[in-house]
């Protein structure tokens, strides 16, 4: 089963955003080159990284804010970019991650939803055990939250992997050079852009903080 190592280990990672730990080991320029390295390539884990991290800078997941799960979709397009390295179309898988990325960025952002609904069944057991002082029932309703939040993220990750590599290898044989070299551009581009976007963040946190 290859893709269930790198799919616990995103639903690791994705514990990070917002249920447990918040060290930013989450966000794309840690948890890319960590995806990289387990699987055997660092350096595009690094790429992807850099890349997607730009791109979601300014996607904070706070509150009950609903928000496009980014770092999950990065660590995504990173174990897609690095497990299917040895098709010989380096520009295609990546633009085909990313687009299998922004899909699933939108699928997290429906589960973390789901996820929050479930821990307000979650919260209000854990109120009641408050009240009758269960400090073990309380633990225990807090770690199975975690995990079930694991399991999501790793059923989604899982499932993702699984549809890649099949639409990859179904289509593979239909990929050509003149399209790998049209795709070229892909990467710098989207450097371009979250570069953009990374400037105008700094730009309005600059304003912001001259009005006050």
């Amino acid at each position: 089963m290859p893709y269930l190592v790198p799919s616990m280990i995103i639903g690791i990672l994705a514990l990070d955003t917002t249920v447990a730990f918040q060290v930013l080991l989450s966000q794309p320029i840690f948890a890319c080159p960590i995806i990289g390295w387990i699987l055997g390539n660092p350096q595009a884990g690094f790429e992807v990284g850099v890349i997607m991290q730009l791109l979601w800078l300014n996607v904070l997941p706070v509150g009950s804010v609903i928000f496009p799960e980014g770092n999950v979709a990065s660590m995504l397009i990173c174990a897609i970019t690095v497990l299917f390295d040895d098709i010989p179309y380096p520009n295609i898988i990546f633009t085909f991650a990313v687009l299998i990325g922004i899909a699933v960025s939108y699928a997290g952002a429906w589960l973390t939803v789901l996820d929050r609904k479930i821990n307000g069944i979650f919260f209000s057991a854990a109120t009641k055990s408050a009240g009758h002082i269960n400090m073990w029932r309380m633990n225990f309703i807090e770690i199975l939250s975690i995990f079930i939040y694991f399991v999501i993220m790793t059923l989604l990750a899982y499932i993702s992997l699984i549809i890649s590599g099949t639409i990859l290898h179904l289509i593979k044989d239909t990929f050509s050079l003149v399209v790998e070299e049209k795709l070229v551009m892909v990467k710098p581009v989207l450097f371009g852009v979250g570069l953009m976007l990374t400037f105008q963040l700094i730009i309005n946190r600059m304003k912001k903080k001259l009005s006050n």
